[in-house]
């Protein structure tokens, strides 16, 4: 792990925990709000009278708007997120649906190996420091064949793109500020090119990748599947025999 790692992890812990209210207030309306809607009609899940066995996990949950909107509507959902702050406005939220949310970092998911149908993450893998690792957590307890989502900065996420996307939609002077805020957040992070996501979602054993530009093209939504067990156990053996 390097030194950039060490002190910027436990930073951006300290900064979520601090600025829950911020945050959570910050995506209770407005364009992220709506992208993120946007995000879960693109997944086209089957309705909830046909869809009460799917299980669902939410990555990065924060305050649990999606996770709650996905119990409401009858679906197996449960969310976890490494802010305990978050967690408690999300539990509070949800209180009385049946989603479930647990105390986790992205990179150590508490769970079994292929214990969910679908895994999403919304502007999680573009902040975290453990990329990597955090996609091999999703692949490992989605099961063979299952679904992963994101949705991440494309490059073009710059406060400038970000100024003048909200003057063409007519963004108001607070919304013009969450998408500066947004954008600002993805320059110190991650700001993902085509090739770079792909071939991160690739490393982790995704494959059937489809990538899409959403909000003027600046926003990534990519779905993909978890390798079915014959087709990994194939590619590691791949990986052995390129080794040795």
């Amino acid at each position: 792990m390097s030194l950039r790692t060490l002190l910027r992890d436990p930073f951006k812990e300290i900064i979520f925990e601090i600025g829950a209210g911020y945050y959570a207030r910050k995506l209770e309306r407005g364009p992220e709000t709506d992208i993120r809607r946007e995000f879960l009609e693109s997944l086209e899940l089957p309705k909830a009278a046909r869809g009460m066995g799917l299980r669902i996990l939410d990555v990065g949950c924060g305050p649990g708007h999606m996770a709650r909107e996905l119990a409401e509507a009858g679906y197996d959902v449960t969310g976890v997120d490494r802010c305990r702050a978050l967690l408690r406005r999300a539990r509070q939220s949800a209180r009385h649906t049946t989603a479930r949310f647990r105390y986790a970092t992205s990179d150590a998911l508490p769970f079994a190996d292929a214990s969910f149908d679908l895994t999403y993450a919304t502007g999680v893998i573009y902040w975290i420091e453990h990329l990597d690792a955090t996609l091999r957590e999703v692949v490992r307890v989605t099961r063979p064949g299952g679904r992963v989502a994101f949705m991440d900065p494309h490059e073009s996420l710059t406060i400038a793109n970000a100024r003048a996307y909200s003057e063409r939609h007519g963004l108001s002077g607070r919304d013009t500020r969450k998408m500066a805020a947004w954008a600002t957040s993805a320059h110190f992070n991650r700001r993902f090119r085509d090739e770079e996501l792909r071939a991160a979602l690739t490393r982790a054993g995704l494959v059937n990748i489809d990538m899409e530009r959403r909000m003027d093209g600046m926003v990534w939504f990519s779905r993909s599947r978890v390798a079915p067990a014959a087709c990994e156990a194939e590619r590691e053996a791949m990986q052995v025999a390129m080794v040795s």
